[in-house]
């Protein structure tokens, strides 16, 4: 098989990629607004919830770059890979996001932080409306 049947069976599929890309978005879109919400409570809240939200959805953009990154059956093998490496670095990225906030910013509302990173792990219940799998 040449480079162009390779390419094909590797990179190009019939199937349609799903719209995964929109998780992200909605995270994002629902990071700014509990940081805009808690901006009426304090200004050290907002910042704390925003990077709370960013330490989730940057790293799970990354996860899905890399997951759907391929598809078909021939790239089985690919799929699988990307995944696992997708899932590690996205562990982490979030490990590298909290040691830079821990060491970097000052003041921090814990509260604020983790309430918006969990409340981003549990929007991927959410997210499966979005995507319509």
């Amino acid at each position: 098989m040449g480079f162009l049947g390779l390419y094909w069976s590797y990179f190009v599929s019939s199937i349609p990629r799903p719209p995964v890309y929109r998780i992200v978005l909605m995270q994002l879109a629902l990071t700014l607004m509990i940081a805009g919400g808690l901006l009426l409570h304090s200004p050290v809240a907002s910042y704390s919830a925003l990077l709370g939200g960013l330490a989730q959805a940057l790293p799970n953009a990354y996860f899905i770059w890399r997951a759907f990154k391929y598809s078909g059956a021939r790239s089985a093998s690919l799929v699988v890979q990307s995944f696992y490496q997708g899932e590690a670095w996205k562990f982490v990225l979030t490990a590298i996001f909290f040691a830079v906030i821990f060491a970097r910013v000052e003041p921090l509302n814990l509260y604020a932080l983790f309430g918006t990173f969990i409340a981003m792990q549990f929007s991927h219940v959410l997210s499966i409306k979005l995507v319509k799998l």
